[in-house]
């Protein structure tokens, strides 16, 4: 059985400063990765149980391949309040080699 949980952690990609929390309460439908550069902008994707068991989401590789996607498409982290969010996430499983 997966252990359900809401873990953090930090890590750096581009000389800038990510933290990452990671809600796996079984409550929600989703396993949410939120990745925050500072107290009010953020990137959230969503991925569905089902989907993530086939990947690690807490190998800091897998974080930094996220927070990379990202901000190629889109997300401007250096300012406040600028918020990008991706409600069904598993096909950037397979897209990014997340997998296990």
């Amino acid at each position: 059985m997966k252990p359900f949980r809401k873990a953090t952690k930090k890590i750096t990609v581009n000389d800038s400063l990510f933290h990452c929390v990671i809600n796996e309460i079984p409550s929600n439908e989703f396993i949410s990765l939120r990745i925050y550069s500072s107290k009010t902008s953020f990137f959230e994707v969503l991925f569905t149980l089902k989907g993530s068991w086939h990947f690690n989401y807490h190998k800091p590789i897998n974080c930094e391949r996220l927070i990379r996607y990202a901000i190629e498409h889109g997300w401007d982290y250096h300012h406040e309040k600028k918020t990008m969010k991706i409600e069904q996430g598993d096909y950037l499983i397979y897209e990014l080699g997340l997998s296990v």
